[in-house]
């Protein structure tokens, strides 16, 4: 049988639902969840979504940009 060390699984722990590390992180997510984010590592979603949301709208104004330009370009 193989056992995680120190908390840490190489990948090739065999003890599925009961691995002591998988239990652990699983109790450290739900309990970040209670506790609203306040003590775990976890990123707030929220400005998560605002920073993708972002991103997107640059992409799409460099898409929109660069498709105008070949526009103007194929007219000259």
């Amino acid at each position: 049988m193989t056992t995680c060390l120190n908390g840490k699984c190489n990948g090739d722990c065999d003890q599925g639902r009961n691995c002591p590390v998988r239990q652990q992180r699983i109790k450290e997510i739900n309990d970040a969840y209670a506790n609203g984010y306040n003590d775990a590592q976890l990123d707030d979603p929220y400005t998560d979504t605002i920073g993708t949301f972002r991103a997107l709208v640059i992409v799409l104004a460099v898409c929109i940009a660069v498709t105008l330009l070949f526009f103007v370009w194929g007219k000259l």
